[in-house]
């Protein structure tokens, strides 16, 4: 299953057990999460979506700066592989 979001700060994709972000203030150029299991792929992503909602009334920096805290945070016991583009 391949799925895209876009929002003004942020894209989330997903492919399988891949998922990729991409913030459009930093420094990287995405941030890409290979899960073990395709189930904690698809809980990641919605974990994005939602902690996406959660936030709307903040500026624009600091959404992108919350989630991105809030995404790490989410990660917390879930067996995943991270790489980081530069």
């Amino acid at each position: 299953m391949k799925k895209r979001i876009i929002s003004t700060y942020f894209s989330v994709y997903i492919n399988e057990n891949e998922v990729v972000l991409h913030y459009a203030n930093s420094k990287e150029l995405a941030q890409e999460f290979r899960f073990k299991l395709e189930e904690d792929a698809q809980r990641f992503y919605q974990a994005c979506l939602d902690i996406e909602k959660s936030i709307e009334n903040l500026s624009g920096p600091k959404k992108e700066v919350t989630h991105n805290q809030w995404v790490k945070q989410t990660l917390s016991g879930v067996d995943f592989e991270y790489t980081e583009y530069q």
